[in-house]
């Protein structure tokens, strides 16, 4: 099949867009191609084409000219499935579809949620913007050949005619687990991941200070400012700052780290949405330690493979939990070693690509009329 894969937001090398989903389409043998709006030029890496289309100069230009552009683009090339990742696509899929194409939307969050509880716009107006978002993506649902989202929960609770889940599961090849055991680690735990406020990155530096730890921490500041306001926790001159890291560059974080940290505040449907980063720091040996959220605590109770705390905001209940693990090497690595294995026995990729080449087989089999 040819298939083309539509981002304006993500970058082009995003974990679950191009190293999960295009890169495992190559690999089965099919024709992708990624359009992106970065404005670092076309490229073909690991076998995928990558078009772009041009860095937008402001959000109102990517939401009006750039989408646009990218659906011209895509569409001129005529592939057998358009397979698009942000909300501001939506009005670009729907026209391509009634105009005979088959198109799938990924949906990666639950936007809604983020719209209505966005402190960067008044209430009303993230209230309007909320409704407009669940009117655009509830006529998605009914015109679009089908939706994929990332975990069962937003399958059951979004109003979807036709839905695929494809959660966020690790390439296990990506990842190893280190040589050397916990007691030989220096004190040291780590983050990797947007850093931002609801990812309470001021309570993790806080928490590693009080602990007697250095925290890593990898990743892009969201907003920069935020960066500014951590930087004046004590406790800021136990980071060690990595930036925005590769896969090779990860992996030596997690080599040296005791502990991978997911401390993320959210509420209502968000407590159930996965994380790349719970298996991956599962793939790689580490134990976890994780809000005490839905989806985190599945995870690691049933495999004690970590330590849940709660809440996010309190640094002192991190701080806790990441002293156990520097007091108790032994059992860090015992949990460490069961999460690899669940990762290994559960929660790798393969089974979510077989579900997406399910889903383009089934599309194509039937003429695109579902």
């Amino acid at each position: 099949m040819r298939i083309a894969h539509l981002t304006t937001v993500h970058a082009r090398t995003d974990t679950r867009i191009f190293r999960k989903m295009c890169r495992s389409l190559t690999e089965a043998g099919h024709d992708v191609t990624l359009y992106v709006a970065d404005g670092r030029g076309d490229d073909s890496i690991n076998g995928v084409r990558i078009v772009d289309v041009g860095q937008p100069s402001s959000r109102a230009g990517r939401a009006l000219l750039t989408t646009t552009r990218m659906w011209w683009r895509a569409l001129r090339s005529r592939p057998d499935i358009l397979h698009f990742h942000d909300p501001e696509l939506i009005p670009g899929g729907i026209v391509a579809r009634l105009g005979g194409s088959r198109v799938v939307y990924d949906i990666h969050e639950y936007y809604s949620a983020h719209l209505r509880e966005t402190a960067a716009l008044p209430r009303a107006a993230s209230a309007l913007l909320a409704a407009v978002y669940g009117l655009l993506e509830r006529c998605a649902s009914l015109c679009l050949n089908a939706c994929i989202v990332v975990s069962p929960h937003m399958q059951r609770v979004l109003p979807l005619r036709r839905s695929v889940v494809v959660e966020n599961r690790v390439r296990l090849e990506e990842f190893r687990c280190g040589s050397l055991p916990s007691a030989a680690r220096p004190a040291m735990v780590c983050y990797v991941g947007v850093l931002s406020e609801v990812r309470r990155v001021d309570s993790m530096v806080a928490a590693a200070a009080m602990a007697g730890a250095r925290i890593a921490l990898a990743g892009k500041w969201y907003p920069q400012s935020y960066r500014e306001q951590v930087a004046r926790v004590p406790g800021w001159k136990a980071v060690e700052e990595a930036g925005q890291i590769d896969r090779v560059e990860m992996q030596q974080m997690f080599d040296r780290s005791r502990a991978g940290l997911l401390i993320v505040d959210l509420a209502g449907d968000e407590v159930h949405s996965s994380s790349n980063k719970l298996f991956e720091y599962m793939a790689a040996g580490l134990p976890v330690i994780a809000s005490d959220l839905h989806f985190a605590r599945e995870v690691i109770e049933r495999h004690r493979c970590g330590l849940l705390v709660s809440p996010p905001t309190d640094p002192q209940a991190l701080a806790a939990a990441i002293g156990w693990i520097l007091a108790h090497p032994e059992e860090a690595d015992r949990m460490g070693q069961a999460g690899r294995r669940a990762v290994e026995d559960e929660y790798s990729w393969n089974r979510e690509q077989d579900r997406l080449l399910t889903l383009y087989d089934e599309l194509c089999r039937d003429g695109g009329t579902s």
